[in-house]
């Protein structure tokens, strides 16, 4: 287990050192998958255009909601 936090502790820094200037880029992306925004946002307008990516698309944001949750745990 500690192999796996050091490797996330240096792999954050390094992506902090080396693409400090994709920070806005970084925060967008972290937005837009948050999974507030995927359920209230992405969810209505792609359930229109396709009903069974829709569903797919929450499935991919609860399941990695929950792996996140666990991981941080």
């Amino acid at each position: 287990m500690d192999l796996l936090h050091s490797s996330g502790v240096s792999s954050t820094f390094y992506l902090q050192t080396h693409y400090s200037h994709n920070q806005d880029c970084f925060l967008l992306v972290s937005m837009a998958t948050d999974i507030h925004n995927t359920f209230f946002l992405l969810f209505p307008i792609w359930f229109h255009v396709e009903q069974a990516e829709a569903i797919k698309l929450v499935w991919v944001a609860v399941v990695g909601d929950s792996l996140n949750l666990m991981l941080k745990w």
